[in-house]
């Protein structure tokens, strides 16, 4: 079952504010417990897809890779055309992330990364 647009914003917002404050109990709470976390490298030379499984692993990686710190900041973003996250360090695009939803909870997280690839996208 998809999410309705205002709904998935507000369930996307939920989920930066749970893993970038590091309450793991609360991002826990917001994943589907076979949820997957899905890590594209975006290289094209030596292309690498990393899949995480489970909601305890999840958790570890996204709490990881989001958490607070110096110089990056996290924006709620269009990605694909549907709410999404963009990582960014200064003016540069570090990754970019979807969130799909089943049964209103997280299913799938998708997370782009290749700084060389998402540079542009947010120039207009």
């Amino acid at each position: 079952m998809w999410l309705k647009r205002p709904t998935h914003h507000r369930a996307v917002h939920e989920f930066r504010d749970a893993a970038e404050s590091g309450d793991a109990e609360r991002l826990s709470a917001l994943l589907d417990p076979e949820v997957a976390v899905v890590v594209d490298s975006g290289d094209r030379q030596h292309p690498a897809i990393r899949v995480v499984r489970g909601a305890y692993e999840a958790v570890a990686l996204l709490m990881h890779g989001m958490a607070a710190r110096s110089g990056v900041v996290i924006e709620e973003r269009a990605v694909n055309a549907q709410a999404g996250l963009m990582l960014n360090r200064g003016d540069e695009a570090v990754a970019a992330m979807t969130v799909d939803f089943t049964g209103g909870l997280i299913s799938v997280v998708w997370i782009r990364l290749q700084p060389v690839q998402l540079r542009h996208w947010n120039e207009v």
